[in-house]
C-alpha cells in the first residue's frame, strides 16, 4: 500500500501561514484532509493579503516522486498540477526523466478523483501516463 505525504498550509485567523504535514495510506484519509481544509476562509484571506494557501500530495522521496499541487481559487475549486520525476539526472538536467501535467481549474470532486492515482499507480506508471 502506498504512503502519500500530504503537506498543506493555510492561515489560522491571521496573516501567518501554518503548515501541516501528514502521511496517509488511504485515499479516504486524503479526501478527509481536503474536506477539512478551510476553503472559504482561505478565499477571504487571499482577497485580503493577495497570497493563498495550498495542498501538496506526494508519492516517493526527494529524488523520485509524483507530486500533485492543488491551489484553491474558489470555494469549490482549485488549480491542479502534477509533477513526476522518474530519474533526476545529472545536475537535474542531463538524463532527467520527468513529466508535468497542468489540469487547469478543477472542482474538488474532480481533484479527489485524480489524486486517487497516487494510491492506484506507481511513480513509473504515472510518468508513462503523463509524459508528452
Amino acid at each position: 500500500m502506498s504512503l502519500v505525504k500530504v503537506v498543506y498550509d493555510h492561515r489560522a485567523g491571521g496573516e501567518e501561514f501554518i503548515t501541516h504535514e501528514k502521511e496517509v495510506r488511504l485515499h479516504r484519509e486524503l479526501c478527509e484532509i481536503i474536506d477539512a481544509y478551510p476553503w472559504a476562509e482561505e478565499m477571504e484571506a487571499f482577497d485580503k493579503y493577495g497570497v493563498g494557501g495550498g495542498l501538496y500530495f506526494a508519492l516517493g522521496d526527494d529524488s523520485v516522486y509524483a507530486c500533485y499541487q492543488f491551489v484553491p481559487v474558489d470555494i469549490n475549486a482549485g488549480i491542479l498540477s502534477l509533477d513526476v520525476v522518474l530519474k533526476p539526472g545529472f545536475l537535474n538536467m542531463f538524463g532527467r526523466k520527468s513529466a508535468s501535467q497542468y489540469f487547469n481549474i478543477v472542482s474538488i470532486p474532480e481533484a479527489k478523483s485524480k489524486l486517487k492515482d497516487l494510491f492506484e499507480h506507481t511513480i513509473e506508471s504515472l510518468y508513462e501516463k503523463h509524459k508528452h
